[in-house]
């Protein structure tokens, strides 16, 4: 089920990444196409094999090394998770400066991704220790699930999918306050339908199906992504729970929501522990 999740939530920008790659390789120049082609392709399975991990993911993720300050502040939380038997040596922290909210994302084998915001709570003292250790452990677990360690290829084949829809969202964005445009785009379904249908009528059965496709994926790829959010979610609470630190992530989540949401992911991490059942043991008179 998980690998199925992954590959609903990023089969879609892959093969949209490859049609665009086949395009652009096509008014290129033979050689300089081909060799983009092989190029890429090398790229993506040597970080498969988990080579060149760190240049990635300061590049794809921007994820800067942490400076020694920053080390430092975070150094009581990590020798916490190592108190709890979350072996962070094997891992390594980065840190991403332009995300504010507090936060640690699994990247790849071996890499932990904080947020700036979770640095300077620490380092200000506004998020305790243990707390800071719970949301550390939580990106820590999602790595040692290994439910990410092909992340940093598929954020790197997907480079043009994620050009294409930041230019989309970046348009969207501009022109939202016209509402002839909100409203076309939730009522979407309508012009597929439509187009579908003048397709067909026109004998044009391929236009047809690939406008069918891109409309159907327009809801569908929204409701795959959520879904592996999720998936890496329970990963990581899964994780913190085992590490004895479910109460302290709880803190933390009713610290920033009490949505219904919320309050259900900390029945999940805090609810009651499995007991032994009971059993009729027969003794000897």
């Amino acid at each position: 089920m998980t690998t199925i999740r992954k590959v609903l939530a990023y089969g879609p920008a892959v093969a949209v990444s490859m049609m665009l790659t086949f395009m652009v390789g096509a008014v290129l120049p033979a050689t300089v196409g081909l060799s983009l082609f092989v190029g890429g392709l090398a790229t993506m399975m040597a970080l498969l094999l988990g080579a060149g991990e760190g240049p990635a993911v300061r590049i794809l993720f921007r994820a800067r090394d942490l400076s020694s300050a920053e080390a430092a502040a975070l150094a009581p939380a990590v020798a916490l998770l190592c108190q709890h038997g979350v072996d962070m040596g094997a891992l390594r922290l980065r840190v991403r400066d332009d995300v504010v909210p507090i936060a640690a994302v699994g990247a790849g084998r071996r890499t932990v991704v904080v947020s700036a915001g979770l640095v300077a709570a620490v380092r200000d003292r506004q998020l305790p220790v243990e707390q800071a250790a719970a949301v550390l452990g939580h990106g820590a677990g999602v790595v040692r699930s290994g439910a990410v360690r092909s992340d940093p290829a598929l954020e790197f084949w997907t480079l043009p999918w994620q050009a294409i829809r930041g230019l989309a969202e970046g348009v969207s964005r501009a022109f939202r306050w016209f509402p002839l445009v909100r409203w076309a785009w939730k009522a979407r379904f309508i012009v597929a339908m439509v187009g579908g249908v003048q397709a067909g009528a026109a004998r044009q059965w391929l236009v047809a199906a690939v406008i069918a496709l891109l409309g159907a994926l327009s809801y569908l790829v929204s409701v795959w992504e959520r879904a592996w959010g999720a998936t890496i979610r329970e990963f990581g609470d899964e994780q913190v729970r085992r590490a004895g630190l479910a109460e302290d992530l709880s803190r933390f989540l009713l610290r920033c929501s009490t949505s219904p949401e919320v309050h259900e992911r900390v029945h999940a991490l805090t609810g009651p522990a499995q007991r032994p059942k009971l059993a009729v043991v027969a003794s000897r008179a």
